[in-house]
C-alpha cells in the first residue's frame, strides 16, 4: 500500500495531507521562495564581480558593491538555510542514532527538535530586536538603505526555518502514534 507520492520538486508529500489545490499553492510558493535565493545569488555574483572589476582594473572603487554585496549575503545565506531546513538536507551525524531501535531514535530526534527549535528561536528574537534597533540607521555608501533590511533577511529565513522544523516534527510526532511498519515487525 502506497503511502506518499512525490511531488512535482522531488520532494514526497504523503497522502491525505492537503488538498490538491494545497499542494499546488505550496510547491509554487517554495519553488517561488527558491527563484528568489537563486536571483539574490546572481546578483550577489554580479556585485561581487563589479566590485573586483572597478577595484583592481578600471581603478575607480564603487562603495556602494560591498554593502549591497553584504546585504545580498546575509538575505541568501538565511533563505538557502530555510530552504536546506525545508529539505532536510543539512549535516548531520546519525552514527548511534542510526543504530537505535526506531522508537528510541524517535524519541531522541524530538529532544534534538526542541533544540533546534529553541536555537532558532533565539537567535530570531535576537535578529528581531536588532532589526528593530536598526530601523534609524543607514548604510553608509546607500544612504537611503536602512540596516532594518540586513536583518530582515536573517528574521525571514529564521522564521521560515521554524515553521519547516515545526512540521517535521509534528510529522515525525504522527508517525511515532503509528504502529512501526518497518519489515521487522514491531
Amino acid at each position: 500500500m502506497e503511502t506518499s507520492q512525490k511531488q512535482g520538486n522531488g520532494e514526497i508529500q504523503p497522502k491525505g495531507e492537503g488538498s490538491s489545490l494545497q499542494v499546488s499553492l505550496g510547491t509554487r510558493l517554495l519553488g517561488f521562495l527558491d527563484n528568489i535565493n537563486l536571483f539574490l545569488f546572481v546578483v550577489l555574483i554580479i556585485l561581487a564581480t563589479a566590485q573586483v572589476l572597478f577595484r583592481y582594473v578600471i581603478q575607480y572603487p564603487l562603495p556602494w558593491t560591498e554593502e549591497l554585496a553584504r546585504f545580498t549575503l546575509v538575505w541568501v545565506t538565511f533563505l538557502g538555510a530555510a530552504s536546506i531546513t525545508r529539505r532536510k538536507l543539512h549535516l548531520a551525524v546519525d552514527f548511534f542514532i542510526s543504530r537505535m531501535p526506531l522508537r528510541a531514535s524517535r524519541v531522541i530526534s524530538f529532544f534534538f527538535y526542541l533544540l533546534i527549535l529553541i536555537f532558532l528561536g533565539t537567535v530570531l528574537w535576537g535578529a528581531l530586536v536588532m532589526m528593530g534597533e536598526s530601523i534609524p540607521v543607514f548604510a553608509g555608501s546607500i544612504p537611503w538603505l536602512s540596516i532594518m533590511y540586513l536583518y530582515l533577511g536573517a528574521v525571514i529565513g529564521l522564521a521560515l526555518m521554524m515553521v519547516y522544523v515545526l512540521i517535521d516534527f509534528c510529522r515525525d510526532l504522527r508517525a511515532l502514534r503509528e504502529p512501526d511498519r518497518s519489515p521487522s515487525g514491531g
